[in-house]
């Protein structure tokens, strides 16, 4: 059936072709299953053109889904699992890798009720660097008051002998 589809459609390429193949045979399958399950179906096809192994034939990993929100997760899984393909992985290794990956991406997709996961710094982290990029500088402020500032202003030149290479702040304490 799909050597019959594929040469049906010379017009597309094959990755079009192998996009309508998908989309329509998870039409056909998940069609009812649709209407009585609110979950998420996921049809994953993997098709192998000529040997496993052989680098002059492209293999093709396409995941299709009802579900939009899942569509950008799924697309780095296909081409995880082509790369697995084509860097010599075990056939069944690919595969067991594929649904152990798209079991993740199901469990972390439910578990924020379809959002994607933020990896952002949190809100308190860049409050705790702004109050310590705050401390440092109010300590740099002090610090020059102290001793550029007060130093000259208790200091008289005839009580207190300067020595060479002590500095106000040995002087100071």
């Amino acid at each position: 059936r799909v050597e019959k589809f594929v040469s049906s459609a010379k017009m597309f390429t094959k990755t079009s072709v192998i996009k309508i193949y998908a989309s329509t045979l998870y039409e056909r399958w998940f069609a009812e299953a649709s209407e009585n399950c609110n979950q998420a179906n996921i049809l994953a096809l993997i098709i192998l053109d000529g040997l496993v192994n052989d680098v002059r034939k492209l293999p093709y990993v396409r995941i299709h889904t009802g579900e939009v929100r899942l569509l950008s997760v799924l697309s780095n899984i296909q081409m995880e699992s082509t790369n697995a393909i084509l860097q010599g992985w075990p056939l069944h290794m690919v595969v067991a890798d594929l649904v152990e990956q798209l079991g993740y991406a199901l469990r972390e997709f439910y578990a924020l009720n379809g959002g994607t996961r933020v990896h952002l710094i949190p809100t308190w982290a860049i409050q705790v660097f702004a109050l310590c990029a705050v401390l440092v500088i109010v300590a740099l402020l002090v610090e020059w008051y102290i001793v550029r500032r007060k130093l000259n202003v208790n200091r008289s030149m005839s009580a207190i002998q300067l020595h060479n290479g002590k500095s106000k702040t040995h002087l100071m304490f």
